[in-house]
């Protein structure tokens, strides 16, 4: 079955140190594979940006009262292009689900082995529950991201990208007002993703605490840390929200400002009504990739964090000997992540 197995094309062995660059990591779980996710992105955002022409010519065809056959066959096209599109985005899905959960296994493995070969676990690093955390919870995050590591900035970026060239065809002015729109964000999302940044370390850093108080005869001995876990998943969830709030403030008022310059240029007689409509259905198409590339680039600073504390959690320690007691994952024993 198709998707079934874990990859065998991945240059990093479960006995290979990790790399000290998360793309370094990426590229060599990944293989060939990120090759031809990357092509199957580029189809996936050619397919997504056909509609908006298509879209145009019909409501042009319709206001002119063209020929209905030739309104009719643009429509099934469109039906065409738009379930090409569904069906290619469905295979990048499950390809981008496959990549991640195969580097998941594989840093799990990864860091299994690494922690074995402890004879005394650092309490700041790999500590038992630590070392849980490490393979159970972040692994897990960090492998998921994998597969959309390179694969999203193609789909999201790319369509972006034919979006705004088509519109500059159509009419620079209206483009560079929507650019303007979009430009406002750069004021308070990279303020707002590293204060998320902070708090994600140093959230990572708590739960390690947690998961060494668990495993250990004593347990937590206090609520300190439970709380501090608290209160930073909150101050996350409060900055992500907060930033969700602007974002979106920021396209409603951006569709009013292009809407209502659009009619004026249209009373004028400087523009026709199929192209503002086209605008404002651009503007609405763009909404949701330029979010997941704002998403995309929080859970980059975010993978990036947690990757670099698994690295320092698994750095090797001078003269330790191999650790006794049971024998680490066998790539077998593990199975696919």
């Amino acid at each position: 079955m198709i998707f079934a197995k874990p990859s065998r094309l991945t240059r990093l062995g479960a006995d290979d140190p990790l790399p000290t660059s998360f793309y370094a990591f990426v590229l060599r779980c990944g293989g060939w594979h990120q090759l031809l996710l990357c092509f199957l992105s580029i189809a996936v955002f050619l397919l997504n940006a056909a509609p908006i022409e298509l879209q145009r010519r019909i409501i042009d065809m319709a206001v002119k009262g063209g020929p209905a056959g030739a309104i009719m066959t643009a429509l099934l096209v469109n039906c065409a292009v738009i379930l090409s599109f569904g069906l290619v985005k469905l295979l990048m899905n499950i390809y981008r689900a496959w990549l991640g959960e195969c580097a998941t296994r594989i840093l799990r493995l990864t860091v299994d082995r690494s922690l074995f070969a402890r004879s005394e676990p650092r309490q700041s690093h790999a500590g038992d529950g630590t070392g849980l955390s490490m393979i159970l919870a972040e692994a897990d995050d960090v492998g998921a991201f994998v597969g959309s590591s390179i694969s999203v900035p193609i789909v999201e970026a790319g369509f972006l990208i034919s979006v705004f060239i088509y519109l500059a065809r159509l009419d620079s002015a209206m483009l560079l007002l929507s650019l303007v729109v979009l430009a406002s964000q750069f004021l308070f999302v990279p303020i707002m993703q590293k204060a998320i940044n902070r708090r994600v370390a140093d959230r990572t850093l708590v739960l390690r605490q947690l998961g060494d108080g668990l495993v250990s005869p004593m347990g937590i001995e206090a609520g300190a840390p439970l709380n501090a876990a608290f209160a930073l998943a909150m101050g996350i969830f409060k900055l992500k929200f907060s930033l969700n709030f602007l974002m979106n403030l920021s396209y409603s008022l951006g569709n009013v400002l292009v809407l209502g310059i659009g009619s004026l240029l249209v009373l004028r007689g400087e523009l026709e009504i199929a192209t503002v409509v086209t605008f404002v259905s651009a503007m609405s198409k763009v909404v949701d990739p330029w979010n997941d590339m704002v998403d995309w680039a929080r859970s980059l600073a975010v993978t990036r964090v947690k990757y670099r504390l698994i690295v320092d959690g698994c750095s090797p320690m001078d003269g330790d000997p191999a650790a006794p007691g049971r024998a680490p994952l066998s790539p077998a024993a593990a199975g696919p992540a």
